[in-house]
């Protein structure tokens, strides 16, 4: 169900796993998605509401989406892409502390232009 245009992107994802962060109450999602796009979310452990296994919807936006109670969706802002060593691009958002990471062979958001460098954007991880 991908779907990519200027200023959104809409990603079907896994959670793969759910680790703990370096900090406490923090956890690590890992959410692997199509296009073998892999997505690294910070996330409070007191408000995760996901299970490893489970199928999600990713969407970032510069609009404001729609969401329930059952999603987790911020706003930050884009502020880092890089090519890696690896060849894969690494795209990140703050969410006013929590870190978005953004892996991808083929996509970068910013290379794309989808986004443009310090966008505000929203970003959710949306049940299936």
């Amino acid at each position: 169900m991908q779907s990519i245009q200027p200023g959104k992107l809409y990603l079907s994802c896994t959670t793969s796993r759910i680790e703990p962060g370096s900090l406490k109450n923090l956890l690590i999602l890992k959410l692997e998605c199509e296009k073998n796009i892999v997505i690294e979310t910070d996330i409070v452990e007191e408000i995760n509401l996901f299970k490893e296994g489970e199928k999600v919807t990713v969407e970032i936006s510069t609009e404001k989406p729609s969401y329930t109670e059952k999603d987790f969706c911020a706003h930050g802002y884009l502020f880092y892409e890089k090519l890696q060593d690896d060849g894969t691009i690494l795209d990140q958002i703050s969410l006013y502390g929590l870190i978005v990471k953004i892996s991808s062979k083929n996509l970068g958001l910013i290379k794309e232009n989808l986004f443009k460098m310090m966008d505000h954007v929203y970003y959710c991880i949306k049940r299936s």
